[in-house]
């Protein structure tokens, strides 16, 4: 009996795993997370304060009206922006027009056509056609697409047509990158269950697939705009900064960012009061566009969650069209006739009404495949399907045609200054001979400084989204703020950068001014991927670790973040990526000195700023082409080791 009535009371004493200090420590741990978590939120808010605050004058002194009126003369005392609105709108329109047919096409020939192998390179391509940078972008389009405009229409070259192709080249691979999540969504069954209905490979792309991948197209080109919105430095060099409205494609004008880039060397007053007002508009437009896409996002997934019978009628009804079948009844007869039995291939309904035999869905489709299978039919059908086959692979062409032509262009023109002596030589005369150490010291410690930032409280808030948070308005506003944050244009974090940084907190231009400016562009990215690859870890093994008496915080630190490290270093690898070819934000944080800097309040001039200032005064072209190569280098081998981390990870994670 005693043992019998001692195990109760026994038993809740052992059950007792986690003391209070325990507990105390997780609360603190995940309060710190969440801390983290909340810095993208405070970033967003202060970009908008301060560039608000910066702005003030706009709405006290000049007025909104006159703000959004036409003429944009700042020596007269005209800050009218809406020719420059108008440039914006105009630039980012035609180069959607000519980049998101090329980049749709591009990611419907990797997915859909392209073998695995060819599909790998191209995709490739694809992606280190997006690290490179936006100045070497500009520093191309300046160099080899303007003269060819200009001898096309007569004029200079700078104007729209010059700033079409050169944007639609750099929102291709974001565009196509997106395009292609959404077209690998889409189950494979329906793709089969159209190719059995006799649909050609056209068909089935054009009638099943693009239609149900629609909102993650839609998607795909909001962020494209959002990216040929910000734009800056590329714009700046081929625009003609002329703040009028274009008289034709070939007449220079400019956009809100180029004029921002433009001005604010050498603006004060009511002048750079007006420049702040331009970046509070740009920070509105990819705040709305963040806002549009999450909007069509939550429509996707609700779209998603439907029954697993409505999608299957709608897979069926998709293939059906895509063969070119059609009913007499506008609907599914299923859904509005009385209950029926099927006899044969026959449908008889049982209801008391007396209605003639209807032709079997079965029956008919079979019939209506036939008559479409005939030497006519079929034959136009083939030469259609061929047709577009062959469009598709020209996208994926010259998709990889135009990283080929861009790499070439820069090698061909930098080898030749290649040597240790520009590697390692300190510029001379008007910092446009000799060599490029003090702008690749200078580029590679902004970098790491804003990696040291950036990191640990990117991995944390991912801890924080991925492990502790649960659904609701405040990880909702988080994510939010995350991406307004990596869709806010570099000219306006730039903006930001100088007033907060550089003014208010007295840094100056310097190396920590640029470094915390940059590690808010990097934050989103780190964030995104560490907090994709924390999921990514197989649940059960967090299950195990919990019922050997774990903490929460033991299997995040020794099972969960070593696990998705490989991941982790891959989203580092490429926000590094990003920093490096980074132009419009150390522009206004960092300065241009040339000099080795040595503590983290020195100014330097990095790589970009150094190219862009040989590129466009044309003082030294070999040293730019030389300067572009280096770069250029740099940011595809980050890219190209990012890569190697993804696939090594992958191959883990499979077991390989």
């Amino acid at each position: 009996m005693s043992d019998t009535t001692s195990a109760p009371s026994q038993q809740p004493a052992s059950l007792k795993q986690v003391t209070r200090a325990t507990r105390m420590k997780e609360t603190a741990l995940k309060n710190l997370f969440l801390a983290c978590a909340c810095v993208a939120v405070l970033a967003v808010i202060l970009i908008f304060i301060f560039t608000f605050w910066k702005a003030i004058p706009v709405i006290t002194q000049i007025g909104l009206k006159d703000f959004f009126s036409l003429s944009w003369a700042p020596t007269e005392g005209h800050y009218g922006i809406l020719a420059l609105l108008a440039g914006s709108g105009i630039v980012t329109v035609g180069s959607l027009a000519l980049g998101v047919p090329l980049a749709v096409g591009c990611a419907v020939f990797l997915t859909e056509i392209a073998g695995k192998k060819l599909a790998s390179v191209v995709s490739t391509a694809v992606d280190l056609l997006a690290g490179v940078p936006s100045v070497v972008y500009g520093f191309f389009g300046l160099v080899i697409l303007r003269p060819i405009v200009a001898r096309l229409t007569g004029g200079l070259g700078f104007g729209a047509l010059t700033v079409w192709l050169v944007l639609a080249i750099m929102i291709v691979p974001t565009i196509t990158t997106l395009t292609m999540d959404a077209l690998r969504s889409i189950p494979m069954g329906i793709r089969e269950a159209s190719f059995a209905m006799g649909a050609t490979r056209w068909q089935t792309i054009y009638k099943v697939v693009l239609p149900a991948a629609k909102m993650g197209i839609v998607n795909a080109v909001v962020l494209g705009m959002g990216r040929a919105i910000g734009e800056t430095m590329a714009v700046l060099m081929v625009v003609g900064n002329a703040p009028v409205i274009p008289a034709g494609i070939a007449s220079p004008l400019s956009t809100l960012t180029s004029q921002v880039a433009l001005d604010m060397g050498y603006s004060s007053g009511l002048h750079r009061s007006a420049l702040f007002g331009m970046g509070c508009v740009l920070f509105i437009i990819s705040a709305a566009l963040v806002g549009i896409v999450r909007k069509m996002s939550s429509m996707r997934e609700d779209g998603r969650g439907r029954s697993k019978h409505r999608r299957a009628k709608a897979a069926d009804r998709a293939a059906v069209a895509a063969a070119g079948i059609s009913f007499d009844h506008p609907e599914d007869p299923a859904e509005h006739a009385p209950v029926q039995v099927l006899t044969g291939d026959d449908v008889t309904p049982v209801t008391g009404v007396v209605t003639e035999p209807r032709e079997g869905s079965r029956a008919r489709i079979k019939r209506l495949l036939a008559q479409g299978s005939s030497s006519a039919g079929g034959s136009n059908k083939n030469r259609t399907n061929d047709l577009m086959i062959g469009v598709f692979r020209t996208a994926g062409v010259v998709a990889t045609a135009v990283l080929v032509l861009i790499i070439g262009f820069v090698a061909v023109n930098g080898l030749p200054v290649m040597s240790l002596d520009f590697i390692f030589g300190w510029p001379e005369g008007v910092n446009a001979e000799g060599g490029i150490f003090p702008t690749i010291v200078s580029t590679l410690y902004v970098t790491a400084l804003a990696m040291l930032i950036c990191v640990p409280i990117a991995v944390l808030a991912a801890v924080y989204l991925a492990e502790y948070a649960k659904q609701g308005r405040l990880v909702t506003f988080i994510r939010y703020a995350a991406d307004t944050l990596s869709s806010v244009p570099s000219i306006v974090m730039g903006l930001f950068g100088y007033a907060l940084f550089v003014e208010a907190m007295g840094f100056g231009l310097s190396m920590l001014s640029a470094a915390l400016a940059l590690a808010l562009m990097m934050l989103p990215i780190v964030m995104r991927t560490t907090e994709e690859a924390i999921r990514s870890v197989p649940r059960y093994i967090r299950w195990g670790a919990y019922g050997l008496g774990s903490t929460k915080w033991q299997v995040v630190s020794k099972i969960v973040l070593p696990s998705a490290f490989p991941r982790i270093a891959t989203g580092i690898v490429l926000a590094i990526g990003r920093a490096i070819g980074e132009t419009a934000v150390v522009l206004y944080t960092m300065g241009q000195a040339i000099n080795l800097p040595l503590t983290p309040l020195d100014s330097g001039r990095p790589m970009t700023i150094h190219l862009y200032q040989l590129a466009n005064e044309g003082i030294n072209m070999q040293a730019a082409y030389g300067t572009a190569l280096l770069l250029m280098v740099m940011i595809l081998a980050f890219n190209l080791f990012a890569r190697y981390l993804s696939r090594r990870s992958a191959s883990k994670s499979k077991g390989n």
